[in-house]
């Protein structure tokens, strides 16, 4: 199997250096494996090029791409995905991701495992804590296998293989427009300005495709300063990394765990409220801004909608609620053909930031906005 490994740069000499030292301490298993650094045009180009040349690669052929012109982030990253077409598969991280030792083992396994379902439309090395569009805390629930899959697609370290590349390629040519907001496709996404992931996002969305996902991560990011962060955020979105290597358990995607890309749970829909006949929609993050043709609706938002039952907002992961439902507050079941004026839930959100947070007491609330909110603020700034 011939992997190769493409460090993406532009401007961040010391996140290039960062990224490339975590490349260089991770386990190939004795495989051959090319190292392509391939830099954009930026003022700080002659510096990456110098850490890209002083980096000592001894698991095959290093590759230092220079672009003469300003190619920017869409471009850049679509043109790496093409090398897809010259290996059997490529793994792309952008210079403000590092990974963990085991992230080209799990890679290796997961093309096995997956490259011959065409369903599987890329691989993530990065494990989500946080919904995106919403940032509430993000809990998967888990079975006996070891990944499960997302309608998200992954730009914080993510594998194609050819197969999955030539099918994204041939759809992006035929789809590059703008993408508008539907129900099946959230608003802050078509927002992205200049994004390829968004394109990538629609197009697993718009074909039924998925993305396989570690339940531990094998990539970590820091958001450092650059074209899309106005100040480093760096505790924002990084997560823990798998420690050594693994043989991962896999299973077939439909006996996986799944999620759409709102994030909500997806082929439970008939284990929940069985009287209720029709089709029903999740929303139990709280992001759904469009409900298409949907005849109910399970959310912790509070709507113009007749609410048929009330349900504690107790358990983890959140979809277990639905599947153990208990009488109490926090997610309204909502018929959407009939209007009615919102529930009252003055509480709503004190109720939900308290269950993302559990070690939250008043307390702790009174010493986070007096003490240590404050010094956020600073860190974020610079100060």
């Amino acid at each position: 199997m011939n992997i190769a490994v493409i460090a993406v740069g532009y401007n961040r000499p010391d996140s290039m250096k960062r990224l490339l030292s975590s490349l260089s301490n991770a386990d190939y298993c004795g495989d051959k494996v090319d190292l392509i650094v391939s830099i954009d045009k930026g003022e700080r180009q002659v510096e990456i090029v110098e850490v890209a040349n002083n980096i000592n690669w001894e698991y095959g052929d290093k590759h230092i791409r220079v672009f003469p012109e300003r190619q920017g982030l869409r471009s850049h990253i679509l043109q790496c995905g093409g090398l897809a077409k010259k290996y059997d598969a490529v793994i792309v991280l952008e210079d403000d991701i590092i990974v963990a030792q085991g992230f080209y083992s799990y890679c290796k396994q997961m093309i096995q495992y997956y490259d011959s379902d065409e369903r599987i439309a890329g691989i993530s090395l990065y494990k989500n804590r946080v919904a995106q569009g919403v940032y509430r805390l993000f809990e998967p629930s888990e079975n006996a296998a070891d990944v499960f899959f997302m309608q998200v697609a992954q730009s914080w370290g993510q594998c194609w293989t050819t197969r999955m590349w030539k099918e994204f390629e041939t759809w992006y040519k035929a789809n590059d427009k703008e993408i508008l907001p539907d129900e099946t496709f959230p608003s802050y996404i078509t927002a992205w300005d200049r994004s390829w992931l968004k394109y990538n996002m629609k197009y697993v969305v718009e074909n039924g495709k998925y993305f396989v996902y570690p339940y531990v991560s094998l990539s970590t990011n820091h958001s450092d300063y650059g074209e899309h962060n106005a100040i480093d955020i760096c505790d924002d979105y990084q997560v823990p990394m798998l420690e050594g290597t693994k043989s991962y358990r896999c299973c077939p995607l439909e006996e996986g765990v799944r999620y759409d890309i709102f994030f909500e749970r997806m082929g439970i829909e008939d284990k929940i409220f069985p009287e209720l006949k029709g089709k029903k929609l999740l929303d139990l993050n709280g992001g759904r801004k469009l409900f298409g043709n949907a005849d109910y609706l399970f959310s912790v938002q509070a709507l113009p909608y007749r609410v048929i039952k009330e349900i504690r907002h107790c358990y983890r992961p959140l979809e277990f609620n639905l599947l153990n439902p208990a009488q109490g507050k926090g997610i309204f079941v909502y018929d959407l053909h009939t209007k009615a004026p919102k529930p009252k839930a003055p509480k709503q959100k004190w109720f939900l930031l308290k269950y993302d947070y559990r070690c939250i007491t008043w307390r702790r609330a009174v010493k986070y906005l007096s003490v240590e909110l404050p010094l956020v603020f600073r860190r974020k700034l610079g100060f």
